[in-house]
């Protein structure tokens, strides 16, 4: 029998069901396409090296094939129109340095205080530790972490909190713990009380200090490493994938890294043992007007040599 006699016998839903496979088949195809285009899109745009091959503090690169425990410094900034058109740059207000080791999958997580008196890297004056960012962007800004603490910042991260904010509402919200009982913007928070919040009620929660019970920069320095761990914890969950695409463009608008799209791939596959056990702290010190008449946070000698064991011990160095 050839060819043609067995199309001729094909009975018609067969002949149905083999275009509908082949339908599905070319979609599967280009969604595959698409997949890949938008992944390797958004990590070129993200994609922001930094001017150095790697940290002076270090005497050999950090060998993320190998797993080998590395520290990233997060940004978060807050977009104003007003700051740009005056050539003021971003300031960080929020950052945090994280040291993660998944071989004793442990994660460390250090708050710094905006107001942190620091020497600014590359500017030669000492003030807050949030202006280095705008003066210099995250070299200078990493710099100047690396001199504050005395450890090697490998890697960073910077994400627009107004994007955090779409970010969260994008994957559905995030669940969250309060750290304290108090109001904020129309919000109740209540210590103890789970609550899954949504990308506003997640802003309130972590720009409150100065309501009563809602702990100052200490406490919100804590509630903005809550939030993060949440939306963290959302973005490698399953669930994440049905929203890959308005993610993608939130992250595509909001966040730059010096981390490549391999680099980030092989942080996603080889440290994720290193979310089981994640440990807050916080860089502790005194608060007071400075000889400048600014307000500045002092940190303690001892608050800093205990951050900087605790980093260095994650490290294995």
């Amino acid at each position: 029998m050839n060819r043609s006699d067995k199309n001729k016998k094909m009975s018609f839903p067969a002949k149905i069901a083999l275009w509908f496979i082949g339908i599905l088949a070319l979609l599967a195809l280009v969604a595959v396409i698409y997949l890949g285009f938008k992944i390797f899109s958004v990590g070129g745009s993200i994609h922001n090296p930094l001017d150095r091959d790697k940290s002076s503090l270090r005497d050999k690169d950090v060998n993320l094939d190998d797993g080998d425990p590395f520290t990233i410094a997060l940004f978060g900034v807050d977009s104003n129109a007003e700051r740009n058109a005056n050539g003021g740059g971003q300031r960080s207000d929020t950052i945090m340095v994280l040291s993660v080791n998944p071989e004793k999958k442990t994660t460390e997580i250090v708050s710094i205080p905006r107001d942190t008196q620091a020497d600014i890297v590359g500017k030669g004056t000492t003030e807050k530790i949030n202006h280095a960012y705008a003066y210099g962007g995250p070299d200078m800004a990493v710099k100047s972490l690396e001199k504050l603490l005395n450890i090697p910042i490998d890697h960073y991260a910077t994400i627009d909190m107004d994007g955090m904010q779409d970010m969260i509402d994008t994957v559905g919200g995030i669940t969250v713990t309060s750290n304290a009982t108090f109001s904020y913007d129309g919000y109740q928070f209540t210590k103890g009380e789970q609550s899954k919040m949504d990308g506003k009620e997640a802003m309130a929660f972590i720009r409150s200090r100065k309501e009563d019970g809602a702990g100052g920069d200490f406490g919100r320095q804590e509630r903005q490493q809550l939030v993060i761990q949440g939306l963290a914890n959302k973005l490698t969950s399953i669930s994440s994938i049905t929203h890959f695409n308005s993610l993608m463009n939130h992250v595509e608008d909001n966040v730059k890294t010096d981390l490549s799209i391999g680099e980030l791939n092989k942080v996603r596959s080889n440290y994720k043992d290193a979310n089981d056990n994640v440990n807050r702290h916080q860089l502790e010190g005194q608060g007071g007007i400075q000889d400048d008449g600014l307000y500045y946070f002092v940190p303690s000698e001892s608050s800093l040599s205990e951050i900087e064991a605790n980093i260095k011990d994650n490290l294995g160095i």
